[in-house]
């Protein structure tokens, strides 16, 4: 298998097909930063002080109690909704890629619309993963906890070491296998069962060529981390020492300056994740193709 050319090729598409930087922000690569600042801090504690003096905390549920549970309501529905989003960019990256590579028509919503055929496959392989790994916690911890209660503390201790190793073999070997499971059910159209069964005897076959791609993707990770981090040295030290100048000339622009940049930084850093996830989950669909393929 030509690893280099999966890695070019997976750059090729993540970069000349921007619209699957949505899908990889809702896939999962979307990360949110802030920052805090502060001054005079004295006089803004006595302000917080004055304000919680007056509020009668005896009757703060009575006060607020709808005001929180609105709040709470909505975060839990964009939660919601961001989920049934995060599972259908998912799939879509995928259906993408593969006809990208099969030289199909291929756009922004194409993508959405495989993403949605195929919710319920890629929902079943990440819902089917977490209950083998929550049935693995509690087969160790359940005889651990028997055994304590028994007093047996010897047998408590070398069946939670043995177990844990055996379990600690598991999660690896999902974590692994898993993208490959999940390309099985949505693009070799098995069922979610069907493909987690299958996995074993996957990466028995490809087991080198799966383990090289992750050595290459963990190698490509760390030279665009460094990459990335000198360029946030460099930019970074330039703009503070700009925003610095300007808090000296006046506060009002440098605030405006701070709002201005911390926007761009969180929109950038946004953009950053989508693509990096797209490469990603190219590498390894491209890897997939390959590999089932020369099958």
């Amino acid at each position: 298998m030509d690893y280099l050319k999966i890695l070019k090729r997976a750059f090729q598409i993540s970069i000349r097909n921007k619209y699957l930087w949505i899908f990889g922000i809702l896939a999962g690569g979307a990360g949110s930063g802030f920052s805090t600042s502060f001054s005079d801090s004295a006089s803004y504690s006595e302000k917080w002080d004055k304000y919680f003096n007056q509020i009668s905390f005896e009757n703060f549920w009575f006060n607020y109690g709808n005001i929180i549970l609105v709040i709470l309501a909505f975060i839990l529905i964009l939660g919601f909704f961001w989920v049934i989003l995060s599972f259908i960019a998912q799939g879509a990256i995928l259906g993408t890629v593969e006809k990208i590579e099969k030289g199909q028509k291929h756009n922004f919503w194409i993508g959405f619309a495989f993403g949605w055929h195929k919710f319920w496959r890629v929902f079943g392989v990440g819902l089917a993963i977490f209950l083998i790994v929550l049935l693995s916690i509690i087969i160790l911890i359940l005889p651990i906890i028997l055994f304590v209660i028994a007093k047996v503390y010897v047998l408590a201790i070398i069946y939670g070491i043995l177990f844990f190793f055996v379990d600690l073999a598991l999660w690896l070997y999902l974590g692994i296998v898993a993208p490959y499971i999940q390309r099985t059910a949505v693009l070799g159209d098995y069922g979610v069962w069907k493909a987690v069964c299958s996995s074993w005897k996957f990466f028995h076959k490809n087991w080198k060529e799966i383990l090289v791609m992750y050595l290459l993707l963990m190698a490509t990770g760390i030279v665009a981390g460094i990459a990335m981090i000198l360029v946030v040295l460099i930019v970074g030290g330039l703009l503070t020492a700009l925003g610095f100048a300007l808090y000296l000339a006046s506060q009002a622009v440098f605030w405006m300056y701070v709002a201005v940049f911390g926007f761009a930084f969180i929109v950038l850093m946004l953009i950053l994740s989508g693509v990096i996830k797209t490469f990603n989950s190219s590498v390894l669909t491209l890897t997939y193709l390959e590999l089932t393929k020369n099958s």
